[in-house]
């Protein structure tokens, strides 16, 4: 496109937007209009605003390759025409200074000794300025002062907390410190309508206003985009509908943005992945039967037509087990020692299977009484995991024991011969980092101990009992 045709086009659209600005004005002084009404005069408003900011980057991009652009001669008029000094004549303006700023928004000069004449200008530094897409004129002023919102429509954005201000203790009701933040809807940086109201006032100040909730996902500043995109939505015919439309958005927006959608996504991805390769059970068939141990033999039929066949271990009749990480009074590890492996030395925790009228915890009391004789009444279950997956179906708990105290002698087992020792927090590092420890669910339990278990050493009231260990709280890592 040449020069004289960005021009033309420029002048084309600026007197539509004219005539159009015009029109509003006279048909509003003359009747109350719509909402609807005033929302097509927004939504045309922009629409010009829009094609003009377009047409004004073109025209600017022509003039730089033409080299007309200098520091000398930004104050050149490159576009004028006349405009009827009827212009705006039936806006009801507050004085001829508001008049003249407003017919100043929108590039039009008056002109003569008795201003009685008005032409639209724009100069080459007119036309950098307008290249950034500003809005030109308040629909409010042409519309005879009815505004596009006529009831005030705030964010509440949340709570803000005076007691943390107290220098001493704060007195009354925690009520008392508490205040709504409340943005306007429409609040720019220009013009930042922010209210602190009480919490006690807020059914007050809300009565005549309409609310729109923020979300914890979704803040202000976003609302107030969304807000504007549905201002100009031509699917809706009210404010009240785009505000509707601005709270469905608001927690469609919040509900992706959170942890449970971002769980919902990951849970299907992996459950298509596992769509693949998931096997049609077929049969089993039991290829050994001993006293502690039976192999199975299971066949699959696979997503690809392929059959195939598993082995799997059942071990102490398929039951689930327990290990203990368990703490003495003194803040010393009890580690038990046990023929493993041929000459060599594999040190554990206190560990066994869960038996049929157990639950968990009771399970890690007796089988810590049986390989120590030490007891406790405070244990926690840190985590859990497949012992080995693919051909052991069991489960492993990992619980730990704080406080453990020893009242007997250790159990005799004719299977067993168990021996255990006492040994410091370095000393079970040493013990895991040589290997000693070497068993993979001991290191599982060692891990959790070391990164899902905080520090406590905390005393129990009346009484020489100590919590050294609690289970930490295990934060969302898709929240971030």
């Amino acid at each position: 496109m040449n020069y004289e045709v960005i021009k033309n086009e420029i002048i084309k659209f600026k007197k539509e937007e004219l005539d159009y600005i015009d029109n509003v004005a006279k048909i509003s002084s003359n009747k109350i209009l719509s909402e609807y009404e005033k929302l097509e005069t927004y939504r045309t408003l922009n629409y010009y605003q829009n094609k003009l900011t377009e047409k004004f980057k073109c025209f600017l991009d022509e003039i730089i390759k033409l080299k007309q652009l200098t520091f000398e001669n930004l104050d050149d008029t490159i576009i004028e025409f006349d405009i009827d000094k009827k212009f705006l004549s039936s806006v009801n303006f507050r004085h001829e200074e508001h008049k003249k700023y407003e017919l100043e928004k929108l590039g039009i000069y008056t002109v003569g000794i008795f201003s009685e004449n008005f032409k639209f200008k724009l100069t080459l530094r007119d036309l950098k300025y307008k290249c950034t897409g500003y809005i030109e004129i308040d629909p409010t002023v042409i519309q005879n002062n009815q505004r596009l919102i006529e009831n005030p429509i705030y964010i509440l954005c949340g709570y803000y907390d005076y007691s943390e201000e107290c220098y001493g203790p704060c007195l009354g009701d925690r009520d008392d410190y508490l205040y709504a933040i409340y943005e306007n809807i429409r609040s720019s940086v220009y013009n930042n309508d922010r209210k602190e109201v009480h919490k006690k006032e807020m059914d007050e100040f809300e009565k005549d206003k309409i609310i729109v909730h923020s979300k914890r996902y979704v803040y202000a500043s976003e609302i107030r985009k969304i807000f504007e995109e549905e201002l100009l939505n031509t699917q809706n015919k009210t404010i009240n509908d785009c505000v509707e439309e601005t709270k469905n958005r608001i927690e469609e927006l919040s509900y992706i943005r959170s942890p449970e959608y971002k769980e919902k996504v990951l849970l299907d991805r992996i459950n298509e992945l596992y769509k693949t390769v998931k096997g049609e059970f077929i049969k089993k068939e039991i290829l050994y039967n001993g006293n502690f141990i039976d192999i199975l033999k299971e066949t699959y039929k696979l997503p690809n037509e392929t059959t195939v066949q598993k082995e799997k271990i059942v071990k102490n009749n398929g039951k689930n087990s327990v290990i203990v990480i368990p703490i003495t009074q003194d803040k010393e590890y009890i580690i038990t020692f046990q023929n493993r492996i041929k000459d060599k030395i594999i040190a554990e925790f206190p560990s066994g299977y869960i038996e049929d009228n157990e639950n968990i915890i009771e399970a890690a009391k007796r089988e810590l009484k049986e390989e120590t004789g030490y007891i406790s009444d405070d244990l926690f279950i840190v985590d859990e995991a497949y012992t080995s997956p693919g051909t052991d179906n069991s489960i492993t708990y990992i619980v730990v024991a704080n406080n453990c105290i020893q009242v007997d002698e250790k159990a005799v087992s004719n299977t067993e011969l168990i021996n255990h020792g006492l040994f410091s927090e370095k000393e079970l590092e040493y013990l895991i980092n040589k290997n000693i420890i070497n068993g993979a669910m001991n290191k599982l339990a060692y891990y959790n101990l070391v990164n899902n278990v905080d520090d406590c050493n905390v005393v129990y009231t009346k009484s020489n009992q100590h919590i050294y260990k609690k289970q930490k709280k295990k934060t969302n890592p898709l929240e971030n």
